[in-house]
């Protein structure tokens, strides 16, 4: 255990100095790894191949996409089930997004008589807990338009008032999309392992708010790798967290060294508004109040001549448009201002 001498010593240390350019130092400490990473290849087994990783993820981080190229969840469970394979078995079928083309041998159009024959998959609907009542119940609730008729394992779909062949095509399509169980957007749902042989559940998906309403599920212990997902679940808090610890496993997973307090830096830009701002033109960087800053980064016509227009003005104090003028920039030894009395300087003078 440290004493209270190096605990002193320690925060003394990491102190930054007064005047430090802290977002250019973690500009330089993210972007200068980040261009490496195309060189950089590692093989990925299993589920984990079809997650975004690398600059792509980066780069998908940084510019807040709304809609990310390849969510997860990682879901804890109650202490009742954790342990209990069978149960969480049970559980992660609720999990996976089943629509009915999902649980169908085959299925037959005909749009001339608008009628759809649909051939279910006896395995497939004892895999997802599902029989044909339930999903003649459900498809009858979500379309009023049509009437099912049961032969078999075959279901036949007629629509009551047959439109033309355009819309009876539509309506099929979306027949085929309908949802009948599991979570929207989840498309997977597998079952691991904690280091105590407790189990949880990992998604190839993200849809936090639904995840919390099964039963099982710890609510406060679903960690999602989608930012915005996180903020409409938890708040801007956990967003900001969310995307400094994915840049740090993106970083980590690719074998680059990057400290932590710099991806922090970058989450507290994008999330200070108290929502997800990415930090390009159409962020961050064409945000900024000075007119040279954003002009600085990308349609520097387009800044010029709004600016113009609406006859702003630039007091200057930032960065970019200081060193764009050649003037001296307020960080650093820049930051240091003397100033002498004038009477002071009287007698100076006279001693001259």
């Amino acid at each position: 255990m440290a004493t209270k001498k190096e605990d002193e010593t320690y925060i003394k240390d990491v102190k930054v100095q007064y005047g430090e350019p802290v977002g250019v130092v973690a500009a330089q400490s993210m972007g200068e790894p980040s261009t490496q990473m195309v060189l950089r290849t590692f093989h990925s087994a299993g589920i984990a191949t079809t997650i975004s990783s690398g600059l792509p993820r980066v780069i998908e981080l940084v510019d807040a996409r709304k809609k990310q190229a390849s969510p997860t969840m990682t879901v804890q469970l109650e202490p009742k089930i954790r342990k209990d394979y069978d149960a969480v078995k049970k559980l992660a079928k609720k999990f996976q997004e089943i629509r009915i083309r999902d649980v169908i041998l085959k299925h037959i159009e005909n749009l001339k008589e608008s009628k759809l024959e649909l051939v279910l998959s006896k395995s497939k609907m004892e895999d997802n807990l599902l029989t044909e009542e339930m999903v003649i119940e459900k498809l009858n609730k979500k379309f009023s338009g049509i009437s099912i008729e049961k032969k078999s394992n075959h279901l036949i779909i007629s629509q009551k008032k047959p439109k033309d062949i355009h819309s009876t095509r539509i309506a099929f399509v979306h027949i085929m999309d309908f949802q009948l169980s599991g979570i929207k957007g989840i498309n997977k749902a597998v079952i691991m392992q904690n280091d105590d042989e407790s189990f949880y559940i990992f998604t190839s998906g993200s849809n936090i708010s639904e995840a919390m309403q099964l039963d099982g599920v710890v609510p406060e212990k679903i960690y999602s790798t989608d930012p915005f997902d996180v903020l409409k679940s938890y708040g801007v808090e956990a967003a900001r967290n969310a995307i400094a610890y994915e840049l740090r496993n993106t970083m980590q997973h690719e074998g680059v060294k990057v400290d932590f307090r710099h991806m922090g830096l970058i989450a507290d830009s994008m999330t200070l508004t108290g929502t997800i701002i990415g930090v390009g033109r159409h962020g961050l960087a064409g945000t900024k109040a000075s007119v040279f800053a954003r002009a600085a980064y990308e349609e520097t016509v387009k800044h010029f001549v709004n600016a113009s227009i609406f006859g702003e003005s630039d007091l200057l104090k930032g960065v970019s448009e200081n060193v764009l003028i050649g003037k001296q920039i307020h960080v650093g030894t820049g930051l240091v201002k003397l100033a002498i009395k004038k009477d002071d300087l009287k007698k100076i003078k006279a001693e001259e």
